[in-house]
Formats: structure tokens, sequence, C-alpha cells
């Protein structure tokens, strides 16, 4: 039997669901854009004072039914490596996120990222089989006004897993569309295996200008929109789990409509992390215990709806501590076991900052989680009546002395119920021999394990024609090369 969590009843999930559609057709979302004011009131949304905008149910489900559903896309280089969420996914999707700062745990330094820190965190990434793509958002100052072209680009020369961008400029848009278009072979394949970009609503119930902009120019584009709302509790949303989560829904709801509006058959993603103000640091936390018990309801709610969503794990602990351990595992293995189809993990900080070593943390815990989602399986083979039986029988002056080390039986499940590692990086040896090997602690010794990946591990270069492709890019929309 596969593991699972569940929180919440199906009357659960129907009421929250219609008080997200109540939400939305009494209350109302505010919007700062007259263009899209005006298409949502073509198609029979009523128009408040103060750019309040009245979403009826008929309307949002015509919009859930030309929303592709099942099977949604996040592409790469390697198209054997696309991420397709959908009901035949046996283990969630896990990205790593590139951040604004990166944390030197060995060497005490915290600072702004590198295009080396990106390039070797990237690497590491594309390494472990663990993580299935990339997301990107540095907002480094020397990428101006192209930061997201300058980030795609780093990121798929790096990997050849699949690549989310966050937020656009729109002087960004065409350079990117074409480097995207290069690198999957064509305007035609680009629309089967699109370019994935995410931005934010804003809580509560607004679409600001600049996410306005965002929705029409993803319609425009054809680029797959990943819709972000963050409604931390007690603060921009209500502080009830059942409350927050129809908030949420409403949110999410408004930007597909949009979307589906704009452009009729537009797949999209949902982001939808959860945070929580503080009353005591006046803080919002990323991850608290209302954050854990929510990744437990997370993977139901997706399922209800039927919409992919990627779930945020973003620790708040500043350094790779016993903290920093307890919030990312207390996070992730919840969102794992309740089925969420898809998980981002943003290092440690708030997501503010990655670190190399913390990967292979990452690593180890998203096995683990890989291991308790499948479960115990019991049948004739497992419940080893017939090995018991065998290895009890061998019996020397009167005492039996047989055992299962050598057994065909323990050769045969050994590693299959057990996923032990085959290196030295998680510590199992005994105290006398773990203090000859140095002494190491896990992060000295995940340090190593990295700089031994980054020798070793070579992602394929790009071909010569997308190389030269991007040279015509840079000649042709002015942009400086930066490495």
């Amino acid at each position: 039997m596969k593991a699972s969590l569940k929180v919440l009843s199906k009357d659960d999930l129907d009421r929250i669901y219609q008080t997200a559609l109540d939400i939305l057709n009494n209350i109302g979302v505010n919007i700062e854009d007259d263009e899209i004011i005006n298409l949502l009131k073509r198609n029979g949304c009523k128009i408040g004072d103060n750019r309040i905008v009245y979403i009826p149910e008929r309307l949002i489900d015509k919009c859930l039914k030309s929303t592709p559903r099942g099977k949604v896309t996040l592409s790469g280089r390697d198209s054997l490596k696309d991420m397709i969420s959908g009901p035949d996914q046996k283990y969630p999707f896990v990205l790593s996120h590139v951040l604004m700062n990166y944390y030197d745990e060995l060497g005490g330094a915290y600072r702004t990222i590198t295009k080396e820190d990106i390039q070797r965190f990237v690497t590491i990434s594309d390494a472990l089989d663990s993580i299935n793509g990339i997301w990107m958002c540095t907002l480094m100052p020397e990428f101006g006004q192209l930061y997201s072209y300058y980030e795609y680009e780093l990121a798929i020369r790096n990997t050849t897993k699949p690549v989310c961008i966050s937020s656009f400029e729109p002087s960004a848009i065409p350079p990117v569309m074409e480097l995207a278009e290069a690198i999957v072979g064509g305007k035609e394949e680009l629309i089967k295996r699109p370019l994935t970009v995410a931005f934010c609503e804003i809580s509560p119930l607004t679409w600001n200008k600049y996410g306005c902009d965002m929705l029409k120019a993803t319609a425009k584009w054809g680029i797959q929109p990943v819709i972000t709302v963050e409604t931390p509790m007690g603060d921009t949303g209500p502080a009830t789990f059942a409350g927050n989560i129809a908030q949420k829904i409403a949110e999410l709801l408004s930007g597909l409509v949009i979307v589906q509006l704009l452009q009729e058959g537009l797949p999209l993603f949902f982001v939808v992390p959860w945070e929580t103000f503080d009353m005591r640091t006046a803080q919002i936390c990323l991850a608290s215990r209302p954050d854990y018990v929510y990744g437990c309801a997370v993977g139901q709610i997706e399922e209800y709806l039927n919409i992919p969503f990627y779930s945020p794990v973003s620790p708040d602990s500043k350094l790779l501590d016993m903290q920093e351990a307890y919030e990312l595992g207390f996070s992730l293995l919840p969102r794992m076991l309740s089925g969420n189809k898809g998980i981002v993990i943003h290092g440690l900080d708030q997501t503010h900052a990655i670190n190399n070593e913390l990967l292979l943390m990452m690593d180890e815990m998203i096995i683990s989680g890989r291991r308790m989602i499948e479960g115990i399986e019991v049948n004739e083979e497992t419940l080893a009546f017939d090995a018991i039986k065998e290895v009890s029988g061998k019996i020397e002056n009167e005492r039996r002395n047989g055992h299962f080390l050598n057994h065909k039986h323990t050769l045969k499940w050994y590693a299959k119920e057990t996923v032990p590692r085959r290196d030295a990086l998680i510590d199992k040896y005994r105290r006398e021999k773990w203090l000859e090997s140095g002494s190491k602690s896990f992060v000295q010794r995940a340090h190593e394990k990295t700089e031994e990946i980054l020798s070793k591990h070579k992602v394929p270069e790009l071909s010569s024609d997308i190389e030269s492709k991007i040279k015509e890019i840079y000649k042709k929309y002015n942009i400086k090369a930066l490495w």
C-alpha cells in the first residue's frame, strides 16, 4: 500500500471551493487594467466601483473547461527530461531554485550571487537524479533590464533539464523567446514544449498593473504562465486554513479566467506557497507549523482542481543547521506524501539564498520521501515465509545459527526495500571509524561531494547552431555577453 496524507474530506473541499466561487462573484477582484476589465465585462462580469470586477460561476466553469488538463509540460534542452505533470506521475517533480544570494557555510560568507555560483549550483542540480528542473530568479544588478534573458541563457548552458524563469522585463521577452525557439527546435515545437514564466497576483484579490501586463504578455507570446498567489495567514489572507485556502483558490481562478479569455487553451501552472505572519517578530514566515499542515493538504487541493500545483519549500533558517534540516524536512515530506505534483525548494533564509551543500541534503530527503511514497508491499514473497523457514532450519549444537546475509531473498530485496546510499555522505559507521575518517560533519562531507560532482559531471555543450543563434540575438538586441 502506498503512503499518503489527507487532512480534508470531499465535503471540506466542496465547501472551500464553493466559498472561493462566492468570493469571486460577491467580493470580486480589483484589476488595474482597463483592457482586461473590458474583456471581462464583455464576457458577463459585473464591474463595480474602484475597478472591482465580479466574476460569475458560469464564466469560471467555461474557462476551466478550456484550460488543458491532465498532462502539462515544463521543458528544457532535452525533451526526454521534460516534466510532464499528470496522473501518470510516480513521484512529485522537484525543482531547485536559484536565488539572489549565496551562503558559503564553510567560508562563513553571505554574498550577492555571482555567475560562477549560478553555474556551479545549476551543474550540481543537473547531476542529481532527485532534481528534475531549475527555477531561476536572481535579479542580478549586472543583468540590468535583461535579467530574465541572462538567467535563461545561464540555465540552459548548465543543465539539460527543464527551466522556469520568474517574471519578465518587457524588453527581455523577444530575445528569450527567440532563444527558447532555438532550444526546442522552432516555433511549432515551442507550442508543444512552451517557455514557462512565473509571476504573482497581489493579495488580497488584486491584479496590479504589472501582473496584468504579465497576463497579457503570456497570452500574446504563447508563454506558459505560472500564476502565483501569496496570502500570509493573518496579513493579506485569513488566519484560518479553510478561509486562506478559499481566498487562494479564488485568486488563482481569477488569473485562470483572464488567461483563458486572452488566449483560450493556453496551459498553465499554479504556485501556492504558504506563509504566516508571525505576530511576535512581525515577519512573514515561510516554514512554520501552519506550512507543515498545509503541506498535508496541497496535494488534495491540486487533485480537486485538476490543475498542476508547484508548492514552494522555503526554510527560514539562515544557516545549514538543525533548524534548516527541521524546516526542510517538515515542509518537504508532507507535500510529497499528500500527492503534490511539483515542489520548488528555495534553499535558506526565506527565499534569499542558495547553497551547494544543501542540494545534497535535499537529495537525501527526496530519495527518502520517494521511498515513503512507495509504502509497503505485502505479498507471498515479501512475507518471506519460505526464507524464514529455510534460515531457521539451520541448526548447530541444538541452536539455530542461520542468517539472511547471503540469502537470495536478501540479495533480491535489500536494495529495493532499504534504498541505501552507496557513498559515505550520510555517516553510518561506528564512532571509531568516523574519527579515523576525520570526524567530518555532514556539511564537510557534502562539500567534498559537491566538488567531486563538479569535477566529474559535464553538461553537454550547446550545439553550434544554438551558439550561432545566441550571437545573432546579441547583435539584434544589443546584448552584451557577460561570460
